[in-house]
């Protein structure tokens, strides 16, 4: 017996020298880099938050300088006294910038190869390229917008929906929902969006993010909120860009909480209702209602096409919501997603005072906004035009 011990024994130290071996091998040869981003996120008149990943864990901060001048300032994520470190994600964001101004940044990130109390040893560096993004103006007036949804994992597909709607020449970008299938691990959102965005318009043009309900699922749906990350902490929101309001409303799932499936994990019925007293405070301020232009995004189309279901509760909790504040407050239109299938509603034909525009899991949507009225062109990815239409 003592024998048989004696040998598990060193198989079991022999496993874990292999592993310990086979682990810092890894280490040692994993390239230190950016690997994933940057891309902006809540880029307002004042301020922009620069998303990024590193290979491997480090301490990285980000240098801006206004187009054209010298001057440098480092920007750092702080909390509670203590700069991020010692972490493969990074959100950095910087604030006092100037409105409708020019921008260049850069990332500077140090690798932490040991990180102990009172001894911190740093490998490689890495300075990337100069960047450049613009700061929003509220002056400007009008502009054109890229909406999609649905694209569940599908990069080539937001791809080919990119260069139909002619994105070179957007200003602005709203994924509506079930960018992803669910969130499985780290790499998911990165493989499914992010990537592709950051490869044609993210590192200088935001996108803005709203919540489908595939994307409240998977083991690390929870990590949502810091990969798109907002000042306010919250997912839904609005924003306001020159002359146009663009309200961002976050649905959750489409069955009721106490599906099994959901395993007592969810509270959508009462976020909703949050989201509805928030909503029902923005239309009466003065940023929402000096808007020329208020745009919509929602994953759920609101409109009373829907039978009392369990597979359209969450739709049809939403509208009861929400839809009698939106009807009230002017709202120019609305574009969502959800149920794949195109589909067009006018204004005052299924208890909308807005015209709904549901885009399928194969088209995208780009809105032209001047002159007080809006172009909207939607199309699929054959390049069929859907609708082309002046409202």
């Amino acid at each position: 017996m003592l024998q048989r011990r004696n040998k598990l024994k060193d198989f079991l130290m022999s496993a874990l020298f292999v592993f310990g071996a086979t682990h810092a091998f890894a280490q040692e040869t994993t390239e230190f880099q950016v690997n994933h981003g940057p891309y902006l996120q809540e880029v307002t008149a004042q301020g922009a938050t620069f998303v990024f990943t590193t290979s491997l864990p480090s301490f990285s901060f980000i240098e801006v300088k206004e187009e054209g001048g010298k001057d440098i300032k480092s920007y750092y994520h702080t909390e509670h006294g203590l700069r991020d470190a010692n972490t493969v994600f990074h959100s950095v964001r910087a604030e006092g910038l100037k409105p409708g101004a020019v921008y260049n940044y850069r990332i500077r990130s140090k690798e932490m190869r040991d990180f102990q109390p009172y001894k911190v040893v740093f490998g490689d560096s890495i300075t990337s390229q100069w960047y450049t993004f613009r700061t929003t103006d509220p002056t400007h007036e009008g502009g054109s917008l890229f909406v999609v949804s649905d694209v569940h994992n599908n990069s080539e597909q937001l791809d080919t929906l990119l260069n139909l709607c002619d994105y070179k020449t957007c200003d602005a970008f709203l994924y509506a929902g079930d960018m992803m299938n669910y969130i499985e691990d780290s790499e998911t959102p990165f493989r499914a969006f992010i990537d592709k965005s950051v490869q044609r318009f993210a590192s200088s043009i935001p996108f803005n993010m709203v919540r489908g309900n595939h994307e409240t699922r998977g083991k690390l749906a929870r990590s949502y909120p810091k990969l798109f990350p907002k000042s306010n902490g919250k997912i839904y929101g609005s924003c306001r860009m020159g002359d146009i309001m663009i309200v961002m409303l976050d649905c959750g799932e489409d069955k009721p909480d106490d599906t099994q499936v959901y395993a007592g994990l969810t509270d959508f019925d009462a976020y909703r209702t949050e989201q509805t007293e928030w909503l029902a405070q923005l239309v009466e301020t003065e940023e929402f209602k000096t808007a020329r232009y208020r745009i919509v995004i929602s994953h759920y189309p609101m409109v009373d096409i829907f039978p009392e279901e369990e597979l359209t509760h969450g739709i049809n909790d939403l509208k009861a919501k929400m839809l009698p504040i939106l009807n009230k407050a002017h709202i120019d239109l609305m574009v969502s997603g959800h149920t794949h299938e195109f589909a067009f509603h006018e204004k005052n034909k299924a208890g909308n005072a807005f015209p709904v525009i549901v885009g399928s899991n194969r088209s995208a949507t780009r809105l032209d906004l001047s002159d007080g009225k809006i172009r909207v062109k939607v199309v699929d990815t054959s390049g069929k035009v859907l609708l082309n239409t002046l409202l």
